[in-house]
């Protein structure tokens, strides 16, 4: 597991640091979204590319979508070679997949120096750095951007909730 230091906002007792988690694991979405299949199946599997097979053991894989349907919905969109384009772009998804780690970013809240909230308050993705275009950290930008406020919300409503039960009994 590796931990890269993302965000820091302090006040004059509280820090709030945001960190990516990189959990050094293949993507759970692998698993749910490709069932294997030995065989090739014109219009429905892909081949896994040469480089990725020793990966999983596989040669070929049935996808969330089928190549025939990607392909159709290229055509309509009016594309030069839609079953090229739609074998191709699967195939990119499922390299992505076969290589992508398993990451979040994590919210710890400091109380004068004193860890309040930690690990539960995270929102996941995945990341490959052969696939994807961005870097881990623009990556997290993005996620943060989308659905950060509500775990950084909950790990502050927390810290506030530890506080006031310290407050009654002190």
């Amino acid at each position: 597991m590796y931990y890269t230091d993302f965000r820091v906002f302090k006040t004059e007792n509280i820090t709030l640091e945001l960190r990516i988690v990189d959990f050094c694991e293949g993507s759970f979405w692998l698993n749910e979204l490709y069932t294997p299949s030995d065989d090739h199946i014109a219009g429905t599997t892909i081949q896994v590319p040469d480089m990725l097979q020793t990966r999983h053991g596989y040669k070929y894989f049935i996808g969330q979508y089928k190549p025939s349907e990607l392909a159709s919905d290229y055509s309509k969109q009016g594309r030069e070679n839609p079953s090229k384009e739609a074998y191709e772009s699967l195939q990119n998804e499922l390299g992505h997949y076969i290589t992508a780690s398993d990451c979040a970013i994590e919210c710890r809240v400091f109380v004068a120096d004193v860890l309040m909230a930690e690990n539960h308050f995270s929102c996941g993705f995945d990341y490959s750095v052969e696939y994807d275009d961005d870097t881990i950290e623009e990556r997290a930008r993005e996620i943060l951007k989308d659905h950060g406020r509500d775990f950084i919300r909950d790990a502050i409503a927390e810290t506030r909730e530890t506080l006031k039960k310290f407050k009654q009994v002190a």
